[in-house]
């Protein structure tokens, strides 16, 4: 069993999957709902998630936890969908998308080559303020 690969309050480090999140949550449940059934993405799965939102949060924690063997509970699941609910929809976009689900939620690429990010673990992984302090030239005193 592994771990997510990517923790569930990094979600500021994607900000814009983060600010689709907190504005459609509902979408995003959707979106990734479509993913995980290899399904068209549609009116019907958000018009389920928009009445069944922590009822569908909870079932696909549970299905990308099934379907690529990570660590966790049912318990947990609900815990984190119904009090952390936009970081673990997040983190569950970034958890598709990063094992090849694509795409991952709204707005996400459905090419292979293309990544918006990069895992917290690899050797080239950048801060938005690592890319900001090599931009500038000078030092600040």
């Amino acid at each position: 069993m592994s771990n997510w690969s990517f923790p569930i309050f990094d979600c500021c480090s994607t900000p814009f999957i983060s600010l689709v999140t907190c504005c459609c949550c509902p979408c995003q449940v959707a979106r990734q709902r479509a993913t995980l059934k290899r399904d068209a993405f549609g009116c019907g799965q958000c018009l389920f998630s928009f009445f069944c939102l922590p009822f569908a949060a909870c079932l696909n924690r549970y299905e990308i936890r099934a379907k690529h063997n990570i660590r966790g509970t049912s318990i947990g699941d609900c815990v984190c969908c119904c009090w952390c609910g936009c970081c673990a929809t997040v983190q569950q976009a970034r958890e598709l998308d990063y094992k090849g689900d694509k795409p991952g939620g709204l707005f996400m690429s459905t090419d292979d080559t293309s990544k918006d990010y990069q895992h917290p673990n690899s050797p080239n992984y950048q801060t938005q303020n690592d890319n900001l302090n090599k931009n500038n030239d000078y030092d600040i005193v």
